[in-house]
């Protein structure tokens, strides 16, 4: 009998939810649209923030390399870290080319947090850094045991990020003139596949602080935006064949959305559209029906995806 309640109860509760969810998405999913094409389309050239010097972690290859090019073609100076300096000295070779007056290169660590703060601590205000974005980060299929990968993973995508954060928000509060601050997320950040399961943690904790630290920089004219990517062609992807990519963006066009995006201060950018609107549609389902959804990845995804990683074309890579 008891079990037969609880059943019961379980059951009104979720039936509960999807009526909620079902009056309640429409409503917010509309909201993210006019948000995102108020930023994206409307706004023209009016732009809310145009700053004269952006650092970039990860600016080595992928999105952060994408980024870097959008904002040299700008004219706007550049602050670019990684840890591969040879691959860094070429990108900044490229956006001194594209017209960037000034663009400065860091070999950093972002794993190493002390490292992190002691370099925003110093240089942000020396340097006149407006925009920061937290861009480094790495993903990898369990090959290693959980918790190894998990450590790994977390103090990179998570503590790296936050040390770069939190360093250049004290020292633009110091500074007292505002600045921005944008962090790149995913949209594993809202549902992930089981098999990245440390990632995809990562991915939602930046993008719950980021959300909350936007709402407290009000108080000291600090813009914080989020970056949840969906699929873009970068190192994270070279697992996917050529048919695979068909519906995935470049770097470069990514890059090119971003800046647009962090001009008209759009809170979440989030892109191609349909990706993001799919992992929002699997984030707002209720507890069970998000458990089955999961079942179902591990069932017909995660295979795929270990299947690429044993073949060697998936090793751990960053965005």
């Amino acid at each position: 009998m008891t079990t037969l309640c609880t059943a019961m109860r379980d059951l009104i509760i979720n039936i509960l939810a999807i009526v909620v969810n079902s009056i309640y998405l429409p409503f917010a999913f509309w909201n993210v649209v006019k948000t995102s094409l108020a930023g994206f389309t409307f706004c023209g050239n009016k732009k809310k923030f145009s700053p004269n010097v952006v650092a970039i972690t990860g600016a080595n290859s992928g999105i952060g390399e994408g980024i870097a090019y959008a904002y040299a073609k700008d004219r706007v100076s550049l602050v670019l870290l990684a840890r591969n300096m040879e691959r860094l000295e070429k990108v900044a070779k490229a956006c001194k080319e594209m017209g960037s007056p000034d663009v400065k290169v860091v070999q950093m660590d972002v794993a190493d947090t002390k490292s992190v703060t002691d370099f925003f601590d110093e240089k942000t205000v020396e340097y006149g850094i407006d925009l920061f974005i937290a861009n480094a980060g790495i993903a990898s299929i369990p090959k290693t045991p959980l918790l190894d990968q998990a450590e790994k993973i977390l103090q990179i995508n998570v503590m790296g990020a936050i040390a770069g954060i939190n360093s250049v928000y004290k020292a633009m509060q110091k500074r007292g003139r505002g600045g921005q601050i944008a962090v790149v997320s995913s949209v594993c950040g809202f549902f992930n596949p089981p098999v990245l399961l440390s990632y995809g943690t990562s991915k939602t904790a930046v993008m719950s602080y980021c959300r909350d630290l936007r709402a407290l920089g009000k108080d000291d004219n600090i813009i914080v935006n989020t970056i949840a990517p969906g699929y873009i062609a970068t190192n994270m992807t070279t697992s996917f064949s050529r048919k695979d990519k068909r519906f995935f963006l470049t770097p470069e066009y990514f890059g090119e959305q971003v800046k647009k995006g962090l001009e008209n201060d759009v809170p979440l950018i989030s892109l191609p559209l349909h990706q993001f609107f799919a992992f929002a549609v699997l984030s707002a389902l209720p507890p069970s029906a998000k458990q089955c959804v999961s079942d179902f990845l591990h069932k017909h995804v995660d295979p795929m995806l270990s299947k690429k990683k044993i073949e060697n074309v998936l090793p751990e890579k960053s965005h």
